[in-house]
């Protein structure tokens, strides 16, 4: 993969491995090739241990779809170059006797939402599963401003990448690492955008870098709208069941108890804060969800 030195370029070209960056990494092309040769030849046995977890996962009924994969074998490449160097200041190195230990993404999952709000009956069915194999304690990308309260006293939130992703790292039966992502529908089409234009190198064109940004706040829009709709039409279906058949059957109620009371001044004066508190509570999911289509961070 890496015999020629026309292949070595090549890659180098395709990853931005620079020549200091590559010195810096302190490893030979002998070893990596060393390390390559040897992910190859287990690559069959590592498909069969990620397709056994992917098939446990999908049983789960908010899982929308998914996908596995075991990771590219240039890309597992580029990253013990990129990683090395901070190995060797601990005192360290990756080398093919401990690759499989130190990189825990050698084997992935990536699960599909439909709506946000499905994140907490996967994260419960994970955790159910895999608490126990844990290789570190799961953690959400998100991005600045994005609502986080779904996350808050469950896992560790993060909000330093451009992408928005839940992670949890277990050690597969093979000792394998294996990462699982979760996210919705809106943030995988997104993230295969920024993927292609962004990640994971400099985008250096500060214009395209504001637009992608927009697109990217959008993104977060569209999943609070798709997350907010489907809770409104769930909570209706739940009052239809419990004889609540209308949106404004509960104020009408009120108003209706409120005629009784004796003093007509007290009367207009709740009738005229219900109804204020009804149309402000309108007003405010609609303006919420236009603040951030709007406003820049």
């Amino acid at each position: 993969m890496l015999d020629t030195k026309q292949e070595r370029e090549r890659f180098c070209k395709e990853f931005n491995i620079s020549d200091e960056r590559f010195r810096n990494a302190r490893l030979t092309w002998e070893e990596l090739e060393e390390i390559a040769d040897d992910f190859n030849l287990k690559r069959n046995e590592h498909q069969n241990t990620v397709k056994q977890y992917a098939e446990i996962i999908r049983k789960c009924s908010y899982v929308h779809s998914l996908s596995y994969r075991v990771k590219m074998t240039t890309h597992l490449i580029e990253k013990i170059i990129r990683k090395n160097a901070g190995y060797l200041k601990e005192g360290d190195s990756i080398s093919k006797g401990n690759y499989e230990e130190k990189l825990t993404d050698l084997i992935g999952i990536r699960i599909l939402l439909l709506f946000k709000s499905d994140w907490i009956h996967v994260h419960n069915y994970l955790m159910n599963l895999y608490e126990d194999d844990l290789i570190e304690p799961p953690f959400a990308h998100i991005r600045k401003g994005d609502d986080d309260s779904i996350y808050k006293g469950k896992i560790q939130i993060k909000d330093n990448k451009p992408y928005r992703s839940i992670h949890y790292v277990i050690r597969a039966d093979n000792r394998l690492g294996l990462e699982i992502q979760v996210r919705t529908l809106y943030e995988e089409a997104w993230s295969e955008i920024d993927h292609k234009l962004r990640y994971p190198y400099n985008l250096q064109n500060e214009m395209l870098k504001n637009y992608i940004d927009i697109m990217n706040r959008l993104t977060g829009v569209g999943d609070e709208m798709g997350t907010f709709i489907n809770s409104y039409i769930r909570n209706f279906q739940e009052n239809l069941l419990s004889g609540v058949h209308d949106d404004n059957e509960v104020y009408q109620f009120i108003l209706e108890e409120i005629k009784k009371c004796d003093n007509e001044d007290v009367r207009q004066a709740i009738t005229d804060k219900i109804k204020q508190a009804e149309n402000y509570c309108e007003v405010r999911k609609m303006s919420e969800l236009l603040t951030q289509v709007l406003k820049y961070k």
